[in-house]
């Protein structure tokens, strides 16, 4: 199985697509590879502001990892659980359509806004064939743990997008067919920010998961500190007092 990664540039926004459809977009290790390989070129490319990660096809985003190439031992170490969270620097959104089982799960953990067709279903069916979700406590920072244990130890669960939503883990759900278009509208807004703002209030949001009260505003204040001596400052308050766009250069 080859790597089934396409990367597609649209203005500011960086659409990454599963594209392996007849297998539901299932990964190998060199798919994960060539995911890792994305997200670190939308870290060091600067005119890229955000990231899309979709699936062709609508029948499934991503059923996890192929069956197949786990018993041709194509996954002999644990696979990249650093896709799992905060995959970037910038901001990453996932589109998801169908089905979202299992390492599909995982890929979607690592963005940060997700948007689901209706009709998408969710599960983790790793205790039901004993595979290992090493991944799974990026989950349980997202989730509720009742909810992600929900997932968990129930195998053969299937939860609808509208469950995930009222979980407060899928961000929005959509008419079947528009996930796709709804992360890229959603993106190329994020886009328009000032794209270090954006950066710092991801990083600020992550962190508190892992950090003290004070510990958050003291890099809070860090923040602001170096928002407030850029350019882009200036430029927004301008734009705002003179009704226009601001055009930030993240200067």
């Amino acid at each position: 199985m080859a790597a089934a990664v396409l990367l597609e540039q649209i203005q500011t926004v960086l659409v990454v697509t599963l594209d392996d459809p007849d297998a539901l977009n299932t990964y190998d290790g060199a798919t994960l590879k060539a995911l890792g390989d994305a997200w670190k070129e939308l870290d060091r490319t600067a005119e890229l502001r955000v990231a899309v990660l979709t699936a062709s096809g609508t029948r499934s985003f991503c059923a996890g990892a192929n069956l197949q190439s786990i018993a041709a031992g194509g996954f002999s170490d644990p696979p990249y659980p650093e896709l799992a969270e905060n995959v970037s620097v910038k901001p990453v959104l996932a589109a998801i359509e169908g089905f979202c089982l299992g390492g599909g799960m995982m890929l979607a953990c690592g963005c940060d806004l997700r948007v689901a067709g209706e009709s998408a279903v969710f599960g983790l069916p790793e205790s039901r064939w004993n595979l290992p979700a090493q991944w799974l406590g990026a989950l349980g920072r997202q989730l509720l743990p009742a909810h992600a244990l929900e997932l968990a130890m129930l195998g053969d669960a299937r939860l609808p997008a509208k469950r995930l939503y009222e979980m407060g883990w899928v961000a929005r759900v959509v008419e079947d067919g528009t996930a796709r278009a709804t992360a890229l509208d959603l993106a190329h807004r994020i886009g328009q920010m000032a794209p270090r703002a954006v950066r710092h209030f991801k990083e600020l949001v992550l962190a508190s998961n892992f950090t003290e009260p004070q510990e958050s505003l003291a890099r809070g204040m860090e923040q602001a500190v170096d928002l407030m001596s850029m350019s882009d400052t200036a430029e927004g308050v301008r734009a705002s007092l003179e009704g226009r766009l601001p055009q930030f250069r993240d200067e």
